[in-house]
């Protein structure tokens, strides 16, 4: 400060060095929550999108893959999370229940057709099919048309109890089911992977044997067999299969229109197994086997397999040889086989299973049986017949077992198309086969 007449000034200085620092902190502190509290929200955000849109997005893609790839490989199960939205675990589950009912619906005959058209985007149901070999059975329903009529709109628990029967034997030995039409099923063995046409052609055999043993002793199959309006319609009625199989080339394809296709096969050998399983009826047989058939399993499962006729049947002018498999019963029935026996591929092996189900038929049986067959054939051209001795040995046959369908239906054809009963000397034309007088 000055004082006197000479002018003066005042000057103040303020230190805000402290303040500038403070809030120089304060609005980095300001700015770093917000960069936090932006990068927490954009994080939640982005879980949320992942959650909500891409994994679920990826596990549909994922099930479209796999079924453009791999058709028949099962569909995973997927836990979904309770978070997510209703609308999303509504669409994912749909996805999922469209390729489980895809595959069941086409089979393994479909699955060329699920992949290509996956593929393409598009059905086409105008493209060619594929030839392949293999193995047809055709199973039906005995005395289902009563069965209807007892049961009414219950009959649809019988059929799909049977198919449950049937399904899980051929699936177990390598087949697969193929059509279910009405009281028939039509089933499919291919060749795959290390199996060979033998170890195939055995499976499909003992695929029949444990169907047709495991429905007598079906619990909810004897209830159905047991009901009172079933046995007064049918008294003793026990539900019961006939099955035919046969072995040719087939056409594996799409079949019908824009409207409606059905992956399947077309050949007349798949028309064969049919007319196989109708003559089952004709020889009191539950397993009718063709030639060809026979033919491609080991020497020991064909010793195990009974020779019944040479035939012509309709759509085909070739003889073909009829073997039937004499299908052994269970302890509880007054048969050989243990009623607690397990016939799963994974108990038994395919071995293992001829050695325990065998026929019920004796080997002595079998030989006599070899005897009349020979005699009433006469060899390929049928000029060594000789009907009155088939009859001599046909006869032994029925003392050992009264009701053999196969003796009873041979026999009674003898005795009808023979020139003189008392000499039983066979007709002239007799060329070793006839045709059947049915499908």
């Amino acid at each position: 400060a000055g004082g006197g007449g000479g002018g003066g000034g005042s000057c103040v200085l303020l230190d805000m060095r402290d303040w500038v620092v403070w809030s120089s902190q304060r609005n980095l502190i300001i700015e770093g929550v917000a960069v936090l509290m932006l990068l927490l929200t954009s994080m939640n955000f982005s879980a949320i999108i992942f959650r909500e849109v891409v994994a679920p997005v990826e596990r549909m893609a994922h099930i479209v893959s796999s079924l453009s790839k791999n058709p028949l490989e099962p569909l995973a199960h997927v836990d979904l999370p309770l978070t997510m939205s209703k609308e999303t675990r509504s669409v994912e589950r749909a996805l999922t229940a469209f390729g489980s009912l895809l595959q069941l619906s086409f089979g393994e005959a479909g699955a060329k057709i699920i992949q290509t058209n996956m593929r393409h985007g598009r059905v086409d149901h105008t493209c060619c099919g594929k030839l392949v070999q293999a193995i047809f059975g055709f199973c039906d329903i005995r005395n289902f048309t009563d069965c209807t009529e007892a049961l009414q709109g219950e009959v649809v628990k019988l059929v799909n109890t049977v198919a449950e029967i049937v399904h899980e034997a051929v699936v177990d030995n390598h087949g697969f089911p193929n059509k279910n039409i009405g009281d028939a099923f039509l089933l499919v063995w291919k060749p795959k992977g290390s199996l060979t046409v033998r170890q195939i052609a055995e499976s499909a055999l003992r695929s029949y044997v444990s169907i047709i043993i495991e429905m007598t002793r079906d619990k909810i199959l004897l209830k159905w067999a047991a009901r009172h309006d079933i046995q007064e319609r049918m008294p003793g009625y026990v539900v019961r299969l006939g099955c035919g199989l046969h072995y040719g080339w087939a056409i594996e394809c799409a079949i019908g229109s824009h409207h409606k296709i059905d992956a399947s096969y077309l050949s007349p050998h798949v028309n064969l197994s049919s007319r196989l399983e109708a003559a089952t009826k004709q020889y009191g047989v539950p397993i009718l086997l063709s030639g060809e058939m026979h033919g491609l399993m080991s020497d020991e499962v064909k010793a195990l397999c009974r020779l019944i006729d040479r035939v012509t049947v309709k759509g085909s002018n070739a003889p073909m040889y009829l073997y039937t498999y004499d299908v052994p019963a269970l302890q509880r029935f007054g048969g050989t086989i243990s009623d607690e026996i397990q016939l799963g591929l994974d108990k038994l092996s395919l071995y293992d299973y001829w050695k325990k189900v065998r026929p019920y038929t004796s080997e002595k049986f079998r030989l006599t049986w070899q005897m009349a067959m020979h005699s009433y054939l006469g060899g390929g051209d049928g000029q060594q017949a000789d009907w009155q001795q088939s009859k001599i040995y046909l006869e032994k046959c029925l003392h050992v077992h009264p009701d053999d369908g196969p003796a009873l239906a041979v026999l009674s054809y003898i005795e009808n198309n023979c020139v003189d009963r008392a000499t039983m000397q066979k007709p002239a034309n007799w060329v070793g086969y006839r045709p059947l007088t049915e499908k």
